[in-house]
């Protein structure tokens, strides 16, 4: 990475991070912020800037939550519900003592599940036979935050954010800024902008997904990258040709070049299998299937809430876009003013948290 006005080398960027920038995008690399412009092969030119980050920190190479385990979190949730529902939190306590947990880990569940019910109900927490979306409207950043809790894991997550995301775009004629972790995912959009998150997602075919999600991923940086490796598989593109050896840049300018000519071509292998790739491997394709299908037999209910400030179960969520979070110690902030806001809530009972079911 290098700045566009010295050509200063300033750092690295993970292939996959830099997909989720757009032109403009601020963000933070070793304490300093940084203005992503555009990029040139394997370069990308930053202009070095004061203004406050607009996209989340990266997650490295941490392992992503599989889409089988998210499942299984998703019944204990329900389980733990049902056990706060019949004795409080004394039943649910004995319950998960029957876990290998220590005793602080599960009062701290307990209290946390507690908290979230007391707060915006019993429906606001996902479980495997309900998908919650929560909407909260940020006015001092004149934001409207849709926080999904599809805990089925990132690349679930990753490829049902990008699908969601280009259907918001579309029907709000906006710019939607998304932020994807483990346990669900963020859409956010200007304030004025308003789309029912929940009826798009009741609307959504399970047979159109493949389709719809191909049409996200046009001129995405993930797809340009993915050809690029299959191209280089197929020989379209040579590493090394008469003792010349290509750099990593012209390895890709050269792949970009190819990429508009091969979409032009009906069914050209390169370009089927770098869709087959991304939809199969990188986004899972077929767990977001799964899920809209059991949405579509009401196996799955889909339910909305609406806060005036994120709940406990979202606070992992709301941090990723919030822009004040740079640092450890930001975030650490920022959690202990959402809790605040949350008891406040809890404890004066006069608050106008809604809830509303499809």
């Amino acid at each position: 990475m290098f700045t566009r006005t010295s050509d200063e080398w300033v750092g690295n960027l993970d292939e996959e991070y830099l997909d989720t920038l757009e032109q403009g995008d601020v963000f933070v690399l070793g304490g300093d912020r940084f203005e992503y412009r555009y990029r040139r092969g394997s370069k990308v030119y930053v202009d070095r800037t004061s203004a406050r980050p607009t996209v989340p920190s990266w997650f490295s190479e941490r392992l992503p939550l599989s889409y089988d385990l998210g499942r299984e979190i998703l019944a204990f949730q329900r389980e733990l519900l049902d056990r706060l529902d019949r004795g409080g939190k004394a039943e649910a306590r004995v319950w998960l003592r029957e876990f290998p947990l220590d005793e602080n880990s599960v009062r701290a569940i307990v209290r946390m599940f507690d908290e979230q019910v007391r707060y915006a109900g019993v429906e606001s927490v996902s479980t495997d036979r309900r998908l919650v979306v929560e909407e909260e409207r940020d006015h001092d950043e004149y934001e409207r935050h849709y926080y999904v809790h599809s805990n089925y894991g990132r690349r679930f997550n990753d490829g049902f954010s990008r699908l969601l995301a280009h259907e918001c775009a579309q029907r709000a004629n906006a710019n939607v800024k998304v932020a994807v972790a483990d346990h669900g995912f963020t859409l956010s959009l200007p304030l004025n902008r308003k789309v029912d998150v929940l009826g798009l997602v009741d609307d959504l075919d399970p047979a159109d997904v493949r389709a719809k999600l191909r049409a996200s991923l046009d001129g995405t940086d993930l797809l340009q990258r993915y050809f690029r490796i299959n191209a280089t598989r197929a020989l379209m593109i040579l590493k090394r040709y008469k003792g010349y050896e290509k750099s990593a840049s012209e390895q890709q300018v050269s792949s970009e070049m190819l990429l508009g000519f091969a979409e032009d071509l009906d069914d050209f292998a390169v370009i089927e299998e770098t869709y087959r790739e991304i939809l199969e491997d990188k986004l899972n394709v077929a767990g977001i299937e799964e899920v809209l299908a059991a949405i579509a037999e009401e196996d799955v209910d889909v339910v909305a809430t609406r806060v005036e400030s994120p709940s406990p179960k979202a606070f992992g969520l709301a941090t990723l876009m919030a822009s004040d979070v740079v640092l450890a110690e930001d975030e650490s902030q920022v959690l202990r003013e959402f809790h605040e806001r949350v008891l406040e809530e809890i404890e004066g009972g006069d608050g106008e948290t809604t809830v509303s079911t499809d």
